[in-house]
C-alpha cells in the first residue's frame, strides 16, 4: 500500500516573472522507499517536499496521502494525518524555543498517534544522536549542528510513516551525517519510507532510489 502519491503536480510564483518550480511532477512514495531529490540550490527541491507533506498547497494537480485526497480533507484533518503519519526536518530550526530538548520531544510525541510520553525511546535516540547531555538545553543553546540532529530527533521520534528532510545534512560533519543516513535507512527498513533533498552527491547516494530535479522536472537517475 502506497504511503503518498503526487500525481500531476505543478507550483507556480510570481517574483516578478512566473517561476514554476514544479512542472507536471509524478512521484508515488512506497513502504521501504528511501529516495533522494538532487539538485542545485533555489531549483524547487524544498517546494516539492512541502507540497509532500501538504504544507504547500499545488496549483494543478493532485496529492494522496495514506490513499486519502487530501484536498477533501478539513484542516483539522489534514493536521492530524501530518502529526501521525509524517516527519518533517526542515532547514530552518522547527524546534519550541521555549522548551527544552527533552521538552521538544515529548511535545513530539503527545501529537503523535500514542499521545503519551516515552521517556526510554527519548533517551534512546539522544543518545544515539550524541546529545543526551543536551536534552535540559533550549534549542538557543545549541550548536548549529547539534540544532540539525535535534531536529531528526524530532521527526524520527514518533517513527512516522514518511519522513520527509530538507538537506538534513547541512551544518553536520561526516560522522553525524553518515548516521542520519543510517537512522533513515533503519526507518526505511522497518517499513518506513523517507524523502530527502540535498544538493550534495554523496549523501544523495545513500538513497536506492535518486531523482533529480532541474527546470521543474523530477527526472529519475539510472
Amino acid at each position: 500500500m502506497e504511503i503518498c502519491r503526487l500525481e500531476n503536480i505543478s507550483k507556480t510564483y510570481m517574483m516578478g516573472e512566473e517561476i514554476c518550480p514544479l512542472q507536471d511532477v509524478n512521484l508515488t512514495i512506497n513502504p521501504g522507499d528511501f529516495i533522494s531529490v538532487e539538485g542545485p540550490s533555489g531549483i524547487g527541491k524544498s517546494t516539492l517536499l512541502y507540497v509532500t507533506g501538504s504544507l504547500l498547497e499545488a496549483d494543478e494537480g493532485r496529492l494522496y496521502l495514506d490513499n486519502q485526497d487530501v484536498s477533501l480533507l478539513t484542516d483539522r484533518q489534514l493536521t492530524a494525518l501530518r502529526a501521525e503519519k509524517i516527519g518533517f526536518i526542515f532547514q530552518e530550526t522547527n524546534l519550541i524555543q521555549a522548551l527544552t530538548l527533552q521538552e521538544n520531544l515529548e511535545f513530539a510525541q503527545a501529537l503523535g498517534k500514542v499521545c503519551k510520553t516515552d521517556s526510554q525511546a527519548i533517551a534512546a535516540l539522544l543518545e544515539r544522536l550524541g546529545l543526551a547531555d543536551r536534552k535540559d538545553f533550549l534549542p538557543y543553546q545549541l550548536s548549529g549542528g547539534q540544532r540539525r540532529r535535534a531536529m531528526a530527533a524530532r521527526a524520527l521520534i514518533n517513527h512516522p510513516s514518511l519522513i520527509l528532510a530538507d538537506e538534513p545534512t547541512n551544518d553536520l560533519d561526516d560522522v553525524w551525517a553518515n548516521e542520519i543516513v543510517r537512522l533513515f535507512a533503519e526507518a526505511v527498513a522497518k517499513g518506513g519510507a523517507v524523502v530527502m533533498v540535498t544538493h550534495n552527491n554523496k549523501w544523495a547516494g545513500g538513497a536506492a532510489i535518486q531523482y533529480r530535479l532541474e527546470h521543474g522536472k523530477l527526472a529519475l537517475l539510472d
